[in-house]
């Protein structure tokens, strides 16, 4: 059963983000453009995920995170923006100034923390990791003595695989947004399966996006 439910995950969520990839690619709009084709693609992969949880459900879209659950929100959550802030400001340090314009920026806060974080986490956390909760007591020893359970293992893998889609922009360089990516995975998964709602997950995403964009905004001048 494990083998062939992680199987059964793997080829829905390929199923799910192939398409979705694909087709925005079939519209005239680009990486930079308002709204850009990454609004169709994460907008494709959240509502696929939504009816597939409504369906393996049965309506009750609280089993796949749609519920407040156990998450209150304390401000030391807002913590995790600081691993991607020191990136932020060692690319500032790395590459000095760069020109960024005002739509640039709302384009960002709209695009890439709110709806691609959103809706990023639905597929991944949402869809993905609850549909392997039947194996959330099987736990692999991963970072230490903190056993993690193959749900939250697997949605982290599969979402750093996500961006090897950039390797066409940066190369082999891509293995660096792949493996943070993955790491956000573990640290999102981790409080989905605490709390059993999608919230915090969603929020922690927004918050690594918020930490590697906003301190080099601020460095540049362009808020200043």
């Amino acid at each position: 059963m494990k083998r062939s439910l992680i199987i059964k995950a793997l080829l829905l969520g390929i199923a799910i983000a192939v398409p979705a990839l694909y087709l925005s690619r079939l519209t005239p709009l680009n990486s930079t453009s308002f709204p850009p084709k990454s609004l169709v693609t994460h907008s494709i992969m959240a509502l696929a995920a939504i009816i597939l949880a409504y369906r393996f459900s049965k309506g009750k879209l609280a089993d796949y995170g749609f519920t407040r659950g156990s998450f209150r929100l304390k401000p030391t959550i807002f913590l995790w923006a600081l691993p991607t802030a020191c990136l932020s400001v060692l690319r500032y340090v790395g590459v000095g100034s760069e020109e960024t314009s005002f739509s640039t920026i709302i384009h960002d806060i709209l695009f890439i923390w709110i709806w691609a974080s959103t809706c990023e986490e639905i597929l991944t956390r949402g869809l993905l990791q609850s549909y392997l909760a039947p194996l959330r007591d099987r736990r692999v020893r991963i970072f230490w003595k903190w056993p993690t359970s193959i749900p939250v293992i697997f949605s982290a893998l599969f979402f750093g695989s996500m961006h090897i889609v950039l390797v066409t922009k940066i190369g082999p360089a891509v293995i660096g947004p792949m493996v943070f990516a993955t790491g956000l995975g573990f640290v999102a998964g981790h409080y989905r399966e605490k709390t059993g709602s999608l919230i915090p997950a969603i929020l922690i995403h927004a918050l690594f996006n918020v930490g590697g964009m906003l301190p080099f905004w601020i460095l540049c001048g362009v808020l200043g």
